[in-house]
């Protein structure tokens, strides 16, 4: 009887670019960063919310608020961000800022530095 030996791999293509999907400079990226009240999602509040939308070097649009945090913002977070009660006294709540941001940022990929944490509040 025949030994069976193993089939060798089919040979290796060269990709090009086009296999890599759609090139970055067709992608747009939403760059976010949060202020919060503190490092604790469950005992904190957003305080600001800033966000710029880039594509291919363009600047698409920007979106910013500040945020009531339904909280007291401790006197270490003022000095650290700048950010007092006077400037999120008259603020929207972040239950009405979501759906705007949401908005602004579909369809982007989200870009920030520590994401996780933002995105946990």
């Amino acid at each position: 009887m025949p030994r069976s030996t193993p089939s060798s791999p089919p040979p290796a293509t060269q990709r090009s670019l086009d296999d890599l999907g759609t090139p970055l400079h067709d992608v747009t990226f939403c760059v976010v960063d949060l202020e919060t009240t503190g490092g604790d999602p469950g005992a904190c509040g957003i305080t600001e919310v800033g966000a710029v939308a880039l594509r291919g070097g363009e600047c698409l649009g920007t979106f910013h608020t500040m945020v009531n945090p339904g909280r007291a913002i401790p006197p270490m977070i003022t000095v650290l961000t700048g950010i007092t009660e006077s400037m999120v006294h008259r603020a929207p709540r972040i239950e009405t800022v979501l759906p705007s941001f949401l908005e602004f940022a579909r369809d982007s990929v989200v870009v920030g530095h520590n994401v996780r944490f933002d995105l946990s509040f």
